[in-house]
């Protein structure tokens, strides 16, 4: 029975990650550093199960390596586009077209939103590079997953994850995702319990009154 994962920001080809987030990443090269990340993907992986990683795969701006690389990696590949995916995003159709040893193309989709429900655990998972305040359902308990962060999390209400391998070690599974979101309560739409100004005058006031709110470092 096939299996599915979750992983972000990978970094593959990118000598300086390591100075950002040591913690994964301790490594004589870059190459070397390149040869365990497709092995840890090879051993997680097998060829009929599914990737879901959500941007910034690699910095390499080779073609031929990128292409050279994801033709490594087992099973069906899902790229959520991250900041550092352009070049991908520019040259999609190759890896599209692009078989890999398993059958499977280089890349089985590639977006850069993705609402994918999950039978296995019962929920609708929301899937985007960056971490968002307000995701579709966050008021039904769907779940947000997200990179970008690294090693970080986001201070972030309600059911959200960084999903990040710079923050676990490994890719996660939907019942890790589950394990960790299910007890989190989730959380109501923003704005929803606040009277709001009925003119454009009021409007303008109340919203640069709320955003000084937000920021109060800038009202000093």
């Amino acid at each position: 029975m096939s299996k599915i994962f979750f992983t972000s920001d990978l970094h593959f080809s990118h000598k300086n990650i390591a100075k950002f987030c040591p913690q994964f990443r301790r490594f004589a090269s870059v190459e070397e550093m390149d040869e365990h990340l497709v092995a840890m993907w090879n051993r997680t992986v097998s060829p009929e199960d599914e990737v879901y990683n959500l941007g910034d795969l690699s910095f390499s701006h080779d073609l031929k390596h990128i292409t050279h690389l994801l033709s490594r990696l087992n099973g069906r590949h899902h790229l959520i586009f991250g900041n550092h995916d352009d070049l991908i995003q520019r040259h999609i159709s190759r890896f599209f077209q692009t078989t890999k040893a398993d059958g499977h193309p280089l890349l089985a989709s590639a977006q850069p939103y993705l609402k994918l429900k999950l039978p296995e655990i019962n929920n609708t998972l929301i899937l985007f590079h960056y971490p968002i305040n307000e995701w579709d359902g966050c008021h039904k308990g769907w779940y947000h997953l997200y990179g970008h962060l690294h090693d970080r999390l986001a201070p972030l209400s309600g059911r959200a994850l960084n999903v990040g391998f710079d923050l676990h070690g490994r890719f996660l599974s939907p019942q890790d995702i589950d394990t960790l979101l299910r007890p989190l309560p989730a959380v109501s739409h923003f704005g929803e319990a606040e009277p709001m100004p009925d003119t454009p005058d009021t409007a303008s006031i109340w919203v640069e009154q709320k955003l000084a709110e937000f920021n109060p470092r800038a009202a000093e």
